[in-house]
């Protein structure tokens, strides 16, 4: 008896967990259906028929789609330049002895924990130097300020569970160490390099910070595409409304593809 009441007071915990998360994700959605008329009306109302207008509007003069296409460019370039050069740089911390190997890791937490505001300056100035400024390039090269560090950390721990002896059979095997990486171990770690792929790309198409004043025109993202709602005239909360819901599909999409995948690249190592 004590079991099952346990086991029905922990489903009544994840239940009411659940919710809780699911309330912001559906009063973003609530929102971008409300008729603008009551989006503000006192005391809320529940029941209404709902509207997409701001969808349509947001996919033909809103500039969504525009902003969409270049979140998924920005984040998945990013991502594609950002994962390799982590892989080796983790294969180098965990596989080599030498000093300063511990303060070169220290190095890559320390850029985690430095506040991004920062690093927008320097990169504003440098990037305005080389041009990029404006284009989808500049949200790419600054986005690796983080995205190397997030994944060199995420991805360190699955390098040092892997065992010296199977490095050692490679080399005895006439292996070389770029063929080990690439055909031993890279096989291996797949559902950690996965998992460090996704939470990279989640990091890109969630940035506000960075991207604000360095992208314009055609390469602004869902995320500034959103401020552009705010007016001194008022705030259309329906657009914003919208303009969250689309932002959140994508990373939800990835979540829900490849949901085995990331549950077994977080509990990689865990058992030997």
């Amino acid at each position: 008896m004590p079991r099952v009441f346990l086991r029905a007071l922990l489903y009544v915990l994840l239940i009411v967990l659940s919710i809780l998360f699911l309330v912001p994700v559906l009063w973003m959605l609530l929102m971008a259906i409300r008729p603008s008329s009551i989006t503000v009306a006192e005391p809320l109302q529940l029941i209404f028929t709902p509207d997409f207008s701001s969808f349509a509007y947001l996919f033909t003069s809103g500039g969504g789609l525009k902003s969409l296409v270049a979140s998924v460019i920005q984040s998945g370039i990013a991502t594609l330049v950002a994962m390799p050069l982590a892989i080796t740089a983790c294969y180098g911390l965990t596989r080599w002895r030498y000093r300063g190997r511990n303060l070169l890791g220290m190095w890559y937490l320390s850029l985690m924990l430095a506040p991004p505001v920062v690093f927008v300056i320097p990169l504003f100035i440098m990037l305005s130097t080389i041009g990029v400024v404006g284009t989808n390039w500049a949200a790419v090269i600054a986005f690796q300020t983080f995205s190397i560090p997030l994944a060199v950390l995420l991805l360190r721990s699955f390098f040092e569970e892997l065992p010296v002896e199977i490095e050692e059979a490679a080399l005895l095997d006439g292996c070389s160490r770029w063929r080990i990486l690439v055909q031993v171990f890279l096989p291996v770690l797949r559902p950690g390099l996965l998992v460090a792929a996704i939470f990279v790309f989640c990091f890109g198409w969630n940035n506000l910070l960075f991207v604000m004043p360095l992208t314009s025109g055609d390469s602004i993202p869902l995320t500034v595409r959103a401020l552009s709602f705010y007016a001194t005239s008022g705030v259309n909360w329906t657009y914003i409304g919208a303009t969250a819901v689309l932002s959140m599909i994508v990373p939800m999409l990835l979540f829900f593809l490849f949901r085995k995948h990331i549950v077994s690249g977080l509990t990689f190592g865990a058992v030997k």
